[in-house]
């Protein structure tokens, strides 16, 4: 087993322990949304190795499926084959047509998401409130981006870590999300680099949109706008994918510093819809990343000191 094999079952691992997480705060059937995107994304791998004549890599078909599965409404049990739909999308469109494992541009779970989203507005827009146990319309991160003051008034961040609340089924447990993508950083499964300047870029611009906000503080408006949402599990588990992130150093950080402000653009700039705040953006604004790092990579290749010339060595 080599390293980026090791590197692919750490984060499944990961991944599967906010599934189990989740499991606690919305139900059993948080599995069975889990089990139908993996046997999708198993079946598509196998046949895509056979089609390229390869040797069938074990771990190469659990991340994305779980990252689907996470980034999705619990609802969508009642609609469970849209899940299935989206795994095979992805991991065909975006992974198994570029060549397979360690080839693909885009990330395949986001252009799964992004189809459907598209497709199925109605349908992944239903949310769970598990302590009601009721569908609720909206998420906190909706009402936070219209009416940032009945969201601080109603949860504490320790709600917030903790995750009793409307959301995707894996991404409101911010305190094991937290402590999951330290623990890959620490032992360096995923690059810090990356995670730390797309929160930081979108902690300043919350920062500074805190300021134009009446009767919030500004520093507390910021925190509050990074445990919004998807954008902690974005950040320290997809946009360290380091296959559709850039390679060097200096890549990495403007990698990051873009995500985080393209990210804050899609979720708080509406110069098109004021009304329809596209408050989960962070599945375009990754997509609209990866398509540039090729770009960023050759920005950023690290410069090779010149080797003098023979005269100058005497030789």
């Amino acid at each position: 087993m080599n390293k980026s094999q090791q590197s692919r079952i750490f984060v499944a691992s990961a991944l599967f322990i906010l599934l189990i997480a989740a499991s606690f705060i919305f139900g059993a059937t948080v599995f069975i949304i889990g089990a139908v995107a993996i046997v999708t994304s198993f079946i598509v791998e196998i046949l895509s190795s056979k089609a390229r004549k390869e040797t069938f890599d074990f771990t190469s078909f659990w991340i994305t499926p779980l990252v689907i599965t996470l980034l999705t409404t619990p609802t969508i049990i009642s609609e469970v084959w849209m899940v299935s739909i989206a795994t095979a999308f992805g991991v065909f469109f975006a992974k198994s047509l570029w060549g397979g494992q360690d080839k693909n541009v885009f990330n395949p779970a986001m252009v799964g998401l992004i189809f459907i989203a598209l497709a199925f507005p109605v349908q992944v827009n239903n949310f769970l409130n598990p302590v009601l146990n009721v569908i609720a319309p909206v998420t906190p991160a909706t009402q936070f981006k219209t009416n940032p003051t009945s969201v601080l008034n109603t949860y504490s961040y320790w709600a917030l870590l903790m995750g009793n609340y409307p959301g995707a089924l894996g991404t409101t447990f911010k305190l094991g999300i937290l402590i999951l993508g330290t623990l890959l950083m620490v032992f360096k499964i995923s690059d810090w680099k990356i995670p730390t300047t797309f929160l930081g870029a979108y902690f300043v611009l919350s920062l500074i949109n805190g300021f134009t906000k009446t009767g919030i503080n500004p520093f507390t408006y910021a925190v509050y706008s990074l445990l919004m949402g998807h954008l902690l599990f974005a950040a320290l588990f997809v946009a360290t994918d380091p296959q559709t992130a850039p390679l060097y150093t200096k890549g990495k950080i403007i990698y990051g510093l873009m995500l985080g402000i393209v990210t804050w653009m899609i979720q708080n700039v509406w110069v098109f819809n004021k009304l329809a705040p596209n408050t989960e953006g962070i599945i375009y604004s990754v997509t609209f990343m990866n398509a540039v790092v090729g770009l960023i990579d050759v920005w950023t290749i690290p410069k090779v000191k010149e080797i003098p010339a023979l005269e100058e060595l005497n030789i």
